[in-house]
């Protein structure tokens, strides 16, 4: 009877562990983007004009429709910070964000289909000017079963877009900025709760760091709970050392009960 209730407490107590660690924010896998003096990578005038120079080839619209739903998934994002978001730059109108096809001379390889140039301010890291480049040597698609041979032009987009942004890449294997896609991978045209984790963790922190800090970056496998899952936590954890006392104490009584008949206790 005493074991059979001490494993009942140990099972509480290990469930109320895995509870509280359920409900425990995702870290997130990044590494901000930099300047040269070591300042963090962020938009300062928002929203953020984008302009595609010239169309991407095998689209009836030139690729428009997919760089206004990558601009409005990001700007769909709300932190208690500083909100990102992007609209598209009227004719006539300067451009913080240009998306460019490249038809010939394409100089970043042959692994890479696109590429995204940030320039800043060395000091304040405000970013100035942002060159998105795509190889239109490529094919591209916007189905929803993407082709073998074809790169999926949306989820494409939207990792460029979170560049443009002032994030680098994230650990996370779900998320929209994790590096590398190839032909044939299935669309990401949504993002993941770690790339919502990322812009605002990046518009929250200090624009200003020193050059030798290392840049903000979280193993994905590891969480940070907020003030009220660590006292669960904590408090799970209590009732599980209290679970394991109360069985030893009870197997300290079994044991004398047994050799001294006369000292057991009155519930024994």
């Amino acid at each position: 009877m005493i074991r059979a209730r001490a494993v009942l407490v140990f099972v509480r107590a290990t469930l109320g562990v895995l509870v509280a660690l359920s409900f425990t924010p995702p870290a997130w896998g990044y590494e901000h983007g930099r300047s040269e003096y070591g300042a963090r990578l962020r938009l300062a005038s928002l929203p953020a004009r984008v302009r595609l120079a010239t169309p991407v080839p095998g689209f009836f619209d030139g690729g428009r429709g997919a760089l206004l739903r990558a601009m409005a998934t990001w700007s769909s994002v709300h932190c208690d910070a500083r909100e990102v978001s992007f609209v598209e730059a009227n004719s006539g109108e300067e451009a913080l964000i240009e998306v460019r096809p490249v038809s010939s001379g394409w100089r970043h390889g042959p692994v890479i289909a696109a590429h995204t140039d940030v320039e800043s301010d060395k000091w304040t890291g405000e970013i100035r000017r942002v060159v998105i480049e795509l190889d239109a040597t490529r094919r591209w698609s916007d189905a929803e079963v993407v082709p073998a041979d074809a790169l999926d032009l949306e989820t494409v987009l939207l990792h460029e877009i979170g560049h443009a942004a002032g994030l680098a890449h994230s650990g996370h294997t779900s998320a929209v900025m994790r590096a590398g896609l190839k032909p044939g991978h299935a669309a990401r045209r949504a993002l993941d709760p770690d790339d919502v984790a990322g812009i605002c963790a990046a518009y929250a922190a200090p624009a200003k760091v020193r050059q030798d800090e290392p840049s903000v970056r979280t193993d994905p496998r590891i969480s940070f709970p907020s003030a009220p899952r660590a006292l669960g936590l904590a408090a799970a954890l209590g009732a599980l050392g209290a679970g394991i006392a109360g069985w030893r104490r009870r197997r300290r009584a079994r044991a004398i009960s047994r050799s001294d008949p006369g000292s057991a206790p009155a519930d024994a």
